[in-house]
């Protein structure tokens, strides 16, 4: 009884005295994901800044499309190809927002999950 007892006193002992493989692991790893946290986030906001750029020039071309072919509904002279075309830019346009949509909301989670820690 006296020995278990020794044993594990002088292994408490050699744990406390210094770090261990394992928490120098723990550690490394932790300082790992922080780095990854930090390089997903700028790149993320630098996809951002692009879509944003992507998703204003894809709304002013909505814009002056859609005047364009609601002048021409007005005078009946609207071609299938200018609603067909329409109706792609809006698609496009809304993929755009999605993808920026998309990254704004992984932007955001990587802070929160910076601030938990």
């Amino acid at each position: 009884m006296k020995k278990g007892i020794i044993i594990v006193l002088a292994t408490t002992l050699l744990i406390a005295c210094g770090e261990t493989d394992t928490r120098k692991e723990i550690n490394r790893r932790k300082a790992a994901l922080k780095e990854k946290q930090e390089t997903e986030l700028k790149k993320a906001q630098d996809e951002l800044l692009r879509t944003d750029s992507l998703l204003q020039i894809a709304n002013l071309e909505l814009d002056s499309l859609q005047q364009k072919v609601e002048k021409d509904k007005k005078t009946l002279k609207a071609t299938p190809e200018e609603l067909t075309l329409l109706t792609r830019t809006r698609i496009k346009r809304d993929s755009i927002r999605t993808q920026a949509e998309t990254l704004g909301m992984k932007i955001r989670y990587i802070h929160k999950k910076q601030k938990e820690e």
